[in-house]
């Protein structure tokens, strides 16, 4: 497809690279020498979510942001699971593409269940790189307490799917407007970055993939009690980052998840909605300093 300028800036500051047989999007900044983040978007965005937080952290670690397969710039199969655990795959594929061995990781919406696997298979003395702090962003990881939009009730109801694929089909031209409606401060996005999102979301059919995409839901369901586990059970620095305005994952589900992980540092940041990168990219930054300098501070 045709780009606009900003879309075709965007991808001239990436690369693609071939991971478990996917063309994957891979933005990096920083010297490979520092200590590494590896960020983990959401549904149904991408890691162009996290760029303004990589401008705030890019001088003092090496950020590497990618878009998962049926999101931004990465390939969007057909024939294709969209399971979290393949996604888990790509993340690992992709730290051992890049020579990660050890990285700090952060996660929002979708990618917090992508992130929490990751941490499952740490405890099983079985993941690719050494997981150093984890830091989590709004993201719907008890999913009962999830506040649902009508276009997530219509994806998620089977009988609907015929519905839910024709309106997806239709989606591009609402897409920004309706991202805007769960933010608290819509005013982030730009003009330039309406088009830049809506041409990541129509890159390679991506619209048409959301009903694929988003089958992982019923994963959270079915994997909750090893997720959970995970999260409640990590040992080393872990915090949970909650917009106190978001309308989907509402501030009760960061709650009720700070009781369920006591070891993990809890803050609420008022005046967000439910993009928290893009709306308030700042105090992602200062919590990644925070729990970065409280590993430092433990070793």
């Amino acid at each position: 497809m045709h780009l606009s300028a900003p879309t075709q800036s965007w991808l001239e500051r990436g690369r693609h690279l071939t991971i478990n047989g996917q063309r994957i999007f891979v933005h990096e900044r920083g010297e490979l020498g520092s200590p590494a983040i590896i960020f983990i978007h959401g549904f149904p965005t991408s890691g162009y979510d996290w760029r303004e937080t990589i401008d705030l952290l890019a001088d003092r670690f090496r950020c590497i942001a990618l878009d998962l397969p049926g999101f931004g710039l990465s390939d969007k199969p057909v024939a294709y699971s969209y399971s979290l655990f393949q996604q888990a795959d790509v993340v690992e594929g992709l730290a051992r593409a890049l020579g990660v061995e050890a990285a700090h990781v952060v996660s929002h919406d979708m990618g917090t269940s992508v992130h929490t696997e990751l941490l499952a298979r740490k405890h099983e003395s079985r993941l690719g790189f050494t997981l150093l702090t984890s830091t989590f962003l709004n993201g719907s990881i008890l999913k009962s307490m999830a506040h649902l939009t009508d276009f997530q009730r219509m994806l998620e109801t089977p009988s609907r799917l015929p519905e839910a694929m024709q309106m997806c089909a239709e989606l591009l031209p609402q897409y920004v407007t309706g991202l805007k409606q769960l933010m608290a401060r819509p005013q982030v996005v730009t003009d330039d970055d309406a088009v830049v999102m809506t041409e990541l979301l129509a890159y390679n059919d991506g619209h048409r993939r959301l009903p694929h995409v988003y089958a992982y839901v019923r994963e959270r369901y079915l994997m909750q009690d090893r997720w959970l586990g995970a999260l409640s059970s990590e040992n080393d620095p872990v915090q949970l980052v909650w917009a106190l305005d978001d309308p989907v994952a509402v501030i009760e589900m960061g709650r009720a998840l700070a009781e369920l992980a006591p070891k993990a540092r809890f803050t609420e940041i008022p005046g967000v909605g439910h993009f928290l990168p893009l709306e308030s990219p700042g105090s992602v930054a200062d919590a990644v300093e925070r729990i970065t300098t409280q590993l430092g501070a433990q070793s």
